[in-house]
């Protein structure tokens, strides 16, 4: 087996909920050694959020956190205390990065700033993620992914054409945040090898929300022009088949859409002047006139095809009609199984669990898998008794751990 990219760094995690844990959960399966350090006995706020086990909710039941905490060992330590301080900064010591998701401040006055903790190691990697940055008037609100996707512009050129804005699904802007927060502590750890200094790396869920969706930016940059879900062709919808699945029709560039008008049976469209004007630079009266007569014959024809046999018809035609996949349909794809895609691991309390494995694959390092996410806890008396050399027993009496 091919060695892990990170193997021997070694990573405090600080953070809570998605976008820090998504973070570290990266770093782990590269081969960090990645220690969760949670609050005593209520744990990291995931630890709520379903779905949970035969849907009865528990600390140690919940999906989203066991999918985003694998790999990782697990300790509890009460910041709020004086001895807990002293503990961290003890490990510390020996730790190359920090990654912590509290709101800005919160480090600084428990005296775990970057300015106090590379006064104990000069060469560690700091990764403090926020909602938006360290810096700037808005650092110290709240905001949630709706508020991002919202204030990111993103939700504005989002939707069917003609109708509202709406929101992404789920929480994308915390998952998207949690992975550059992984390309930037790989990044800052990579300029420590070259320099052997260390660096604090400020990550804005807000920023990294705009960074998902920069296209209208350009658009505006080039053209002045404000990019809304008013403003794309007819065609990107999606759309039913006959058997009551649906399929994504994405063209975009003419070519795409005279051969998916051929692949559907009715190419006279594509003949068709009005239509062609559409793509004339700058023509947004044409498009306007033509989308929604274009956008009835395309459902017109996918209302009467089987949805599976189009997809892998427009796949071998190179036409951008695509499965609007679920669930099932994902994790049964062969495509998945053909690359291993996804992972199973085996949970102390949940059992066996399915979940997605690496992001990328690296033909000389591996990614793992194998550790399930911790128990609150489970490894305190590893850390603090083997490690680090604490009595365990009078650390929990204290209410320290």
């Amino acid at each position: 087996m091919p060695t892990s990219a990170l193997a021997g760094v070694k990573v405090l995690d600080l953070t809570h909920y998605i976008a820090g844990p998504y973070c570290t959960r990266i770093l782990a399966g590269f081969g960090a050694d990645v220690i969760k350090i949670e609050r005593p006995i209520v744990g990291d706020g995931a630890r709520c959020v379903g779905p949970f086990l035969d849907d009865e909710p528990g600390s140690e039941r919940s999906g989203l956190f066991l999918y985003l905490n694998g790999n990782k060992r697990g300790i509890t330590l009460n910041l709020k205390s004086e001895r807990g301080v002293e503990i961290f900064t003890d490990m510390v010591s020996d730790a190359d990065v920090v990654v912590e998701s509290f709101r800005p401040g919160v480090m600084e006055r428990l005296g775990l700033d970057y300015a106090c903790l590379k006064k104990i190691s000069p060469n560690l990697v700091l990764t403090s993620i926020s909602n938006f940055g360290q810096t700037g008037p808005y650092r110290d609100y709240k905001i949630s992914h709706a508020g991002a996707w919202g204030l990111s512009g993103a939700r504005y050129t989002n939707g069917r054409i003609g109708e509202r804005p709406v929101q992404l699904a789920r929480w994308m802007t915390h998952y998207v945040t949690g992975l550059y927060s992984a390309i930037g502590t790989a990044t800052a750890l990579f300029h420590r090898t070259v320099t052997g200094r260390g660096q604090h790396v400020d990550v804005s869920m807000m920023d990294s929300a705009i960074m998902m969706t920069c296209h209208p930016y350009s658009i505006y940059s080039f053209t002045g022009l404000v990019h809304t879900n008013h403003s794309g062709r007819s065609g990107r919808e999606v759309l039913e088949c006959q058997d009551g699945g649906y399929v994504g029709a994405y063209a975009w560039t003419l070519p795409q859409w005279e051969r998916m008008f051929a692949l559907l049976g009715v190419p006279e469209i594509s003949d068709d002047p009005e239509f062609r004007a559409s793509f004339d630079v700058g023509n947004e009266k044409a498009r306007r006139a033509n989308r929604e007569i274009i956008r009835t014959k395309i459902a017109e024809q996918v209302k009467s095809r089987e949805r599976m046999n189009l997809f892998q018809t427009a796949m071998e035609w190179m036409v951008p009609i695509v499965l609007v996949a679920t669930t099932q349909e994902i994790l049964d794809s062969p495509q998945h199984a053909a690359r291993g895609f996804f992972d199973e691991v085996e949970h102390p309390v949940i059992g066996n669990v399915t979940m997605p494995g690496a992001p990328f694959k690296m033909s000389e390092s591996a990614w793992r898998s194998t550790i399930p996410a911790p128990l609150i806890g489970q490894h305190n008396a590893e850390i603090y008794g083997e490690r680090l050399g604490y009595d365990v027993e009078e650390l929990m009496d204290q209410g320290v751990i």
